[in-house]
């Protein structure tokens, strides 16, 4: 069964973002990636879910704030009939050399999972639902630049209310590869 949004509420958002992103194209400090994530593996993962997911996202110019954050909107999208995520936040450089770089991110994410589960599933094998429609969405992203404005990167995010909000946490883990390409 796929199962990508089939509300409709995230879908939309990530249709809304394809459109806008050739928008606001024009400037050379704006940055589409994409990537292929594996779904619920992670450090923290609980590994209640499975597949690769689609990770689109676009970074816009960075803001005249300390630090220089830059906000970006995305979409992590699983086709096996798990849990979507389509976000909004701002990315911070934290290291940053001729080749190297490393990002951490911060965005509010709304998915499409399960809010509530068994309740004795979520005691006993902490199967549990995601509690809340709309989650903080934490990212931490190593990139490599590999030429004229390209770059790869290993990215790790996590979705998870756990010490904000009371009740179920199911949580979410992605780690994967991005490619990364200034416009």
């Amino acid at each position: 069964m796929i199962r990508a949004f089939p509300r409709g509420s995230g879908l939309g958002l990530a249709i809304g973002l394809a459109f806008l992103a050739p928008a606001q194209a024009g400037s050379s400090t704006q940055t589409l990636a994409i990537g292929v994530l594996a779904h619920d593996r992670g450090p923290v993962s609980d590994h209640h879910e499975d597949g690769v997911d689609l990770n689109l996202e676009w970074q816009f110019a960075p803001l005249d704030l300390l630090g220089s954050p830059r906000p970006h909107l995305g979409a992590t999208l699983n086709f096996q009939g798990d849990t979507s995520v389509v976000y909004a936040g701002l990315n911070l450089r934290v290291r940053d050399s001729a080749r190297w770089f490393v990002d951490a991110s911060l965005s509010a994410a709304v998915h499409d999972g399960p809010l509530h589960k068994d309740p004795d599933g979520c005691e006993q094998f902490s199967d549990c639902g995601f509690g809340t429609r709309v989650l903080p969405h934490l990212g931490l992203e190593i990139g490599y630049r590999v030429g004229a404005g390209a770059s790869l990167s290993l990215l790790f995010d996590h979705l998870s209310h756990k010490w904000i909000i009371g009740g179920e946490n199911e949580g979410l883990d992605h780690v994967g590869l991005r490619y990364l390409r200034p416009y």
